[in-house]
C-alpha cells in the first residue's frame, strides 16, 4: 500500500477475512471485524484518518488495535485508537505514530514513522490474528517470531520496542 486510503484499508480487511471458508460464521465475523460503511456519499479529503472516520463506523472494531469511535484531536496529537491503557495517535509536529500515556502526560512509545507504515503493520498483525479469531488457534513462540521478523522488515529499529514486547516472547 503506497499511501494508505480508507477504502483500500477496508477492502484489504474484507479480503483477509474472505480468505477463510466460514459459511455460517461469516456474517457474524464480518460484523465484528469489518468496518461498516456509513452509507453516505463518500467523503474523500485525501487524509487517511479523516476519510476513514468520515466514511466508516469504527466503534468496537479491533484490527490489531482498538479504534476509537471518533478522532480525538488536541493541539499536539490526533488520537484514533487505543491499546489499554494508552491512546494511539499522530504527533502533529512530526507525523509519527505514537502511544500516549495520559497518566504521565507524555509519549510512551513511538510506533511508526508515519500512518502508511503503521497501516502496513496493523494489517499484518490483523492477518496474523485471524486464525485466532476464527479457529481459536494457539500461537507458538515460532509464530510470534515470524510475525516480529515481518514487522522488522517494515519499521525502523527506533519503533520496535512495542512490537518486541508484544510478539518477541
Amino acid at each position: 500500500m503506497k499511501n494508505a486510503t480508507a477504502s483500500e484499508f477496508v477492502d484489504r480487511i474484507k479480503q483477509l477475512v474472505g480468505t477463510h471458508n466460514l459459511s455460517d460464521e461469516q456474517e457474524f465475523l464480518n460484523g465484528i471485524l469489518i468496518p461498516k460503511s456509513k452509507n453516505i456519499d463518500s467523503n474523500r479529503s485525501g487524509e487517511f484518518l479523516t476519510d476513514l472516520y468520515s466514511n466508516y463506523d469504527l466503534r468496537g472494531r479491533i484490527i490489531g488495535i482498538e479504534f476509537l469511535g471518533r478522532l480525538n484531536e488536541t493541539s499536539d496529537f490526533i488520537f484514533f485508537a487505543s491499546s489499554d491503557p494508552f491512546d494511539i495517535g499522530i504527533e502533529k509536529k512530526t507525523n509519527k505514530i505514537i502511544m500516549y500515556d495520559y497518566e504521565f502526560n507524555q509519549i510512551h512509545l513511538k510506533l511508526a514513522n508515519d500512518i502508511n507504515e503503521f497501516i502496513k503493520i496493523i494489517l499484518l498483525i490483523f492477518e496474523y490474528g485471524l486464525d485466532g479469531w476464527i479457529y481459536n488457534k494457539q500461537y507458538t513462540k515460532a509464530d510470534r517470531s515470524r510475525l516480529l521478523r515481518k514487522i522488522k522488515e517494515i519499521v525502523d529499529v527506533e519503533y520496535l520496542k512495542y512490537y518486541e514486547e508484544s510478539y518477541g516472547n
